[in-house]
Protein backbone atom coordinates (compact mmCIF):
# COMPACT_ATOMS: atom_id res chain seq x y z
CA UNK A 1 0.00 0.00 0.00
CA UNK A 2 1.32 3.41 -0.87
CA UNK A 3 1.58 6.27 1.91
CA UNK A 4 1.47 9.76 0.45
CA UNK A 5 3.67 12.36 1.83
CA UNK A 6 2.01 14.93 4.28
CA UNK A 7 2.98 17.36 1.68
CA UNK A 8 0.77 15.60 -0.85
CA UNK A 9 -2.18 15.15 1.70
CA UNK A 10 -1.99 19.08 2.52
CA UNK A 11 -2.38 19.59 -1.38
CA UNK A 12 -5.43 17.02 -1.01
CA UNK A 13 -6.80 18.19 1.49
CA UNK A 14 -6.36 21.66 0.33
CA UNK A 15 -8.25 20.89 -3.18
CA UNK A 16 -11.23 19.55 -0.78
CA UNK A 17 -10.69 22.48 0.89
CA UNK A 18 -11.56 25.10 -2.17
CA UNK A 19 -14.66 22.61 -3.01
CA UNK A 20 -16.26 22.85 0.06
CA UNK A 21 -15.60 26.90 1.18
CA UNK A 22 -14.01 28.66 -2.15
CA UNK A 23 -11.06 31.16 -1.67
CA UNK A 24 -12.70 33.00 0.45
CA UNK A 25 -13.41 30.66 3.45
CA UNK A 26 -10.40 28.60 2.96
CA UNK A 27 -8.65 27.83 5.94
CA UNK A 28 -5.42 26.92 6.28
CA UNK A 29 -5.79 25.40 9.71
CA UNK A 30 -8.76 23.71 8.32
CA UNK A 31 -6.34 21.96 6.06
CA UNK A 32 -4.32 21.10 8.52
CA UNK A 33 -6.51 19.92 10.80
CA UNK A 34 -7.93 17.43 8.25
CA UNK A 35 -4.68 16.36 7.73
CA UNK A 36 -4.45 15.29 11.68
CA UNK A 37 -0.97 17.76 11.94
CA UNK A 38 -0.42 21.20 13.81
CA UNK A 39 -1.72 24.51 12.06
CA UNK A 40 1.83 25.67 12.10
CA UNK A 41 3.00 22.38 9.77
CA UNK A 42 2.14 23.10 6.89
CA UNK A 43 4.36 26.48 6.88
CA UNK A 44 7.42 23.36 6.59
CA UNK A 45 5.69 22.65 3.53
CA UNK A 46 4.51 25.89 2.01
CA UNK A 47 5.08 29.71 2.76
CA UNK A 48 1.95 30.91 2.73
CA UNK A 49 -2.07 29.63 1.12
CA UNK A 50 -1.08 31.13 -2.25
CA UNK A 51 2.20 28.84 -2.43
CA UNK A 52 -0.65 25.94 -1.35
CA UNK A 53 -2.70 26.88 -3.86
CA UNK A 54 0.00 26.86 -7.24
CA UNK A 55 1.82 23.23 -5.61
CA UNK A 56 -1.88 22.19 -6.10
CA UNK A 57 -1.76 23.78 -9.58
CA UNK A 58 1.22 21.91 -10.34
CA UNK A 59 -0.31 19.13 -8.80
CA UNK A 60 -2.52 18.62 -11.57
CA UNK A 61 -0.59 19.45 -13.80
CA UNK A 62 1.19 16.79 -13.22
CA UNK A 63 -1.18 14.04 -12.76
CA UNK A 64 -2.81 15.24 -16.73
CA UNK A 65 0.43 14.96 -18.23
CA UNK A 66 1.28 11.64 -16.58
CA UNK A 67 -2.44 10.58 -17.64
CA UNK A 68 -2.09 11.68 -21.84
CA UNK A 69 -1.99 9.51 -23.93
CA UNK A 70 -2.81 10.29 -27.75
CA UNK A 71 -1.55 6.88 -29.55
CA UNK A 72 -1.95 6.64 -32.91
CA UNK A 73 -5.07 9.34 -33.15
CA UNK A 74 -2.70 11.72 -35.32
CA UNK A 75 -2.48 9.20 -37.89
CA UNK A 76 -6.07 9.70 -38.07
CA UNK A 77 -6.03 13.60 -38.72
CA UNK A 78 -5.95 16.78 -36.30
CA UNK A 79 -9.24 16.55 -35.31
CA UNK A 80 -9.13 13.29 -33.63
CA UNK A 81 -6.24 14.10 -32.23
CA UNK A 82 -7.55 16.88 -30.70
CA UNK A 83 -11.21 15.22 -29.91
CA UNK A 84 -9.41 12.24 -28.31
CA UNK A 85 -7.06 14.31 -26.05
CA UNK A 86 -10.66 16.27 -25.28
CA UNK A 87 -12.22 12.84 -24.15
CA UNK A 88 -8.87 11.77 -22.13
CA UNK A 89 -9.58 15.61 -20.13
CA UNK A 90 -12.97 14.68 -19.56
CA UNK A 91 -11.99 11.48 -18.28
CA UNK A 92 -9.66 12.72 -16.05
CA UNK A 93 -11.34 15.00 -14.53
CA UNK A 94 -14.33 12.20 -13.99
CA UNK A 95 -11.64 9.81 -12.07
CA UNK A 96 -10.45 13.66 -10.16
CA UNK A 97 -13.78 15.17 -9.32
CA UNK A 98 -11.69 17.13 -6.59
CA UNK A 99 -9.13 18.40 -9.17
CA UNK A 100 -12.45 20.31 -10.59
CA UNK A 101 -12.28 22.61 -7.99
CA UNK A 102 -8.98 24.34 -8.45
CA UNK A 103 -9.33 24.19 -12.27
CA UNK A 104 -12.72 25.58 -12.47
CA UNK A 105 -12.17 28.60 -9.54
CA UNK A 106 -13.80 31.70 -11.00
CA UNK A 107 -12.74 33.42 -7.47
CA UNK A 108 -9.98 35.60 -6.67
CA UNK A 109 -8.23 36.26 -3.75
CA UNK A 110 -4.59 34.73 -4.43
CA UNK A 111 -1.67 37.54 -3.77
CA UNK A 112 0.86 35.98 -5.56
CA UNK A 113 0.65 36.78 -9.55
CA UNK A 114 2.14 33.06 -10.34
CA UNK A 115 -0.81 30.97 -7.79
CA UNK A 116 -3.57 33.38 -9.63
CA UNK A 117 -2.89 32.24 -13.55
CA UNK A 118 -5.17 30.12 -14.87
CA UNK A 119 -4.62 26.72 -15.89
CA UNK A 120 -5.14 26.93 -19.34
CA UNK A 121 -4.89 24.38 -22.01
CA UNK A 122 -1.56 22.11 -21.82
CA UNK A 123 0.98 22.75 -24.45
CA UNK A 124 0.31 19.21 -26.05
CA UNK A 125 -3.42 21.00 -26.86
CA UNK A 126 -2.06 23.96 -28.37
CA UNK A 127 0.67 22.00 -30.46
CA UNK A 128 -2.58 20.79 -32.15
CA UNK A 129 -4.83 23.27 -32.38
CA UNK A 130 -1.88 25.33 -34.00
CA UNK A 131 -1.78 22.56 -36.67
CA UNK A 132 -6.05 22.40 -36.78
CA UNK A 133 -6.13 26.38 -37.46
CA UNK A 134 -3.41 26.54 -40.17
CA UNK A 135 -4.84 22.98 -42.07
CA UNK A 136 -8.39 24.90 -42.03
CA UNK A 137 -6.78 28.40 -42.25
CA UNK A 138 -8.66 30.04 -39.52
CA UNK A 139 -8.03 33.56 -38.17
CA UNK A 140 -7.16 33.65 -34.79
CA UNK A 141 -10.32 34.52 -33.60
CA UNK A 142 -12.05 31.69 -35.26
CA UNK A 143 -9.43 29.97 -33.60
CA UNK A 144 -10.48 30.60 -30.40
CA UNK A 145 -13.77 30.59 -30.61
CA UNK A 146 -13.48 26.87 -31.61
CA UNK A 147 -11.06 26.17 -29.16
CA UNK A 148 -13.37 27.61 -26.35
CA UNK A 149 -16.16 25.36 -28.07
CA UNK A 150 -14.50 22.21 -27.08
CA UNK A 151 -13.24 23.77 -23.74
CA UNK A 152 -16.63 24.18 -22.74
CA UNK A 153 -17.72 20.84 -24.24
CA UNK A 154 -14.88 19.36 -21.77
CA UNK A 155 -15.68 21.07 -18.40
CA UNK A 156 -19.32 20.65 -19.16
CA UNK A 157 -19.20 17.04 -19.69
CA UNK A 158 -17.41 16.66 -16.59
CA UNK A 159 -19.41 18.64 -14.37
CA UNK A 160 -22.06 16.69 -16.06
CA UNK A 161 -21.13 13.82 -15.61
CA UNK A 162 -19.57 13.92 -12.74
CA UNK A 163 -18.34 9.96 -12.32
CA UNK A 164 -15.66 7.76 -14.18
CA UNK A 165 -18.90 4.90 -14.96
CA UNK A 166 -20.63 7.82 -16.31
CA UNK A 167 -17.88 8.91 -18.34
CA UNK A 168 -17.39 5.53 -19.70
CA UNK A 169 -20.89 5.45 -20.91
CA UNK A 170 -20.75 8.46 -22.65
CA UNK A 171 -16.95 8.32 -24.34
CA UNK A 172 -18.17 7.46 -27.84
CA UNK A 173 -21.08 10.10 -27.86
CA UNK A 174 -18.40 12.49 -26.36
CA UNK A 175 -15.76 11.96 -29.01
CA UNK A 176 -18.22 12.22 -31.70
CA UNK A 177 -20.04 15.43 -30.65
CA UNK A 178 -16.11 16.77 -30.31
CA UNK A 179 -15.52 15.58 -33.67
CA UNK A 180 -18.27 17.75 -34.85
CA UNK A 181 -17.76 20.45 -33.44
CA UNK A 182 -14.39 20.57 -35.11
CA UNK A 183 -15.73 20.43 -38.58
Amino acid sequence: METISTRERLILSGMEEIRAYGLQGFSLRRVAKNCGISCAAPYKHFADKDALFAAMVDYIKVKWHESIDLGNSMKHGVENAIARLACSHIGFLCRNPHFRSVLLIKETGLDTPSAAEPIGISITAKRLFVIYGRKHALLRDELRGRIFTVRSLIYGAAVMLGSEEDFAAMEERLYASLLSALK
